[in-house]
């Protein structure tokens, strides 16, 4: 398991860190150790008690518990390197005469660190599961059509359904976008963690969304873990018109365009083809969906003026906002040009993926964008 190494190695350096230099009997020593390790083996506990890595079967409550833990393990990780940092800067002072030191004893270091981790952690973990706020985000266009100035599109993403986001979260989302009253809502991928046997009751509420053009989507690449085949039909009878290297003209003359995800080929299905979903489509604005951000540089030079995607998450904690765009070329969330000239705009997320349920500095969000006339 990908994430479990990484688990283990920052168990192992806060036994280092902070454990060992505590003056306390070597019996005391292993058991902290054997606590960090515990957490440290979140998804092990999820494979073996919860019956699976990406979608355990745990009460919520357990699940919070879990995740506000690991996520604890995380900030004390991240705490423990600056501390770890000021102590080098400290001895390299005193290798030329000046005397500097941490303050207090390694146990009142190592007991404020841990408080402020499981503040972070328990308060990182509440914001995940909240109902987001609507966030508002002008997008200046090149050659918008007078009739499409002040055009609002709402957009989700990353709702993902399933062990901790119910149906009544959901419900509470779909009302907070319907009350923009925006002329088309967008949905860009990783809806569920979970079959459609056993999530479709779940996703119910979508159908109450309501826009003047209608509600339109693609799928992510969790979609494709849970059978998106099997997906497209219950989407199709919640109202969400699913574009697969597809593309729908709105009017006024607006092009959506909607690529499958990059695992599509995986699972024997289309590789996302953004030329396909433009195919035979009239000149205009258009707007691509693509649920992961990396497709922003194989924007088309004279196709795509927008692009929307999630998937990132934001970085999920703000400290981790360099090595999230590491890994999605350089976008992580907010508003980008492309090296083609077009526009993309991440969103960090409506939901949050279960397997690690914390925020902090990252909020999430229902995106509200408004279209205007590039002066």
């Amino acid at each position: 398991m990908r994430l479990l190494l990484p688990s283990l190695v920052i168990a192992a350096y806060l036994l280092f860190s902070l454990v060992w230099p505590m003056n306390l009997r070597l019996r005391s020593k292993f058991f902290l150790g054997a606590l960090l390790f515990s957490v440290s083996l979140k998804y092990i506990f999820y494979e073996v008690v919860g019956g699976s890595f990406f979608r355990p079967e745990l009460p919520v409550p357990v699940l919070l518990a879990a995740e506000a833990l690991y996520a604890s393990l995380v900030v004390l990780f991240f705490l423990a390197l600056i501390k770890d940092g000021v102590a080098l800067l400290c001895w390299l002072f005193r290798c030329v005469g000046i005397k500097r030191h941490l303050p207090f004893s390694p146990e009142v270091r190592a007991s404020l660190l841990v408080l402020l981790a499981l503040c972070s952690g328990v308060w990182g973990s509440a914001q995940a599961v909240r109902v987001p706020e609507v966030r508002t985000v002008e997008v200046a266009l090149p050659e918008l059509p007078a009739e499409l100035e002040g055009f609002t599109i709402a957009q989700l993403t990353d709702i993902h359904i399933g062990p901790l986001l119910k149906r009544e979260w959901l419900s509470d989302v779909v009302k907070k976008t319907n009350d923009i009253k925006a002329d088309v809502i967008l949905l860009t991928g990783d809806y569920i963690d979970g079959l459609p046997s056993e999530l479709k009751d779940e996703l119910r509420p979508l159908a109450d969304l309501r826009a003047k053009h209608g509600v339109f989507g693609v799928n992510g690449n969790h979609e494709y873990y849970y059978d998106a085949k099997g997906w497209q039909p219950v989407f199709r009878s919640l109202g969400v018109d699913m574009l697969n290297n597809e593309h729908r003209v709105l009017p006024g003359g607006l092009v959506l365009g909607g690529v499958t995800d990059r695992n599509a080929p995986r699972f024997g299905q289309s590789a996302p083809d953004v030329e396909a979903s433009f195919s035979g489509a009239p000149a205009g604005p258009r707007i691509l969906l693509s649920h992961q951000p990396q497709f922003g540089l194989s924007i088309p030079a004279a196709g795509v003026a927008l692009q929307l995607s999630g998937h990132t998450h934001g970085g999920l904690l703000f400290f981790l906002k360099p090595l999230i765009a590491y890994y999605n070329k350089g976008f992580v969330s907010g508003l980008y040009r492309t090296g083609h000239g077009g526009l993309l705009y991440v969103s960090p997320g409506t939901g949050l993926w279960s397997g690690f349920s914390c925020r902090l500095g990252v909020p999430s969000e229902i995106t509200r964008l408004v279209l205007k006339r590039a002066r």
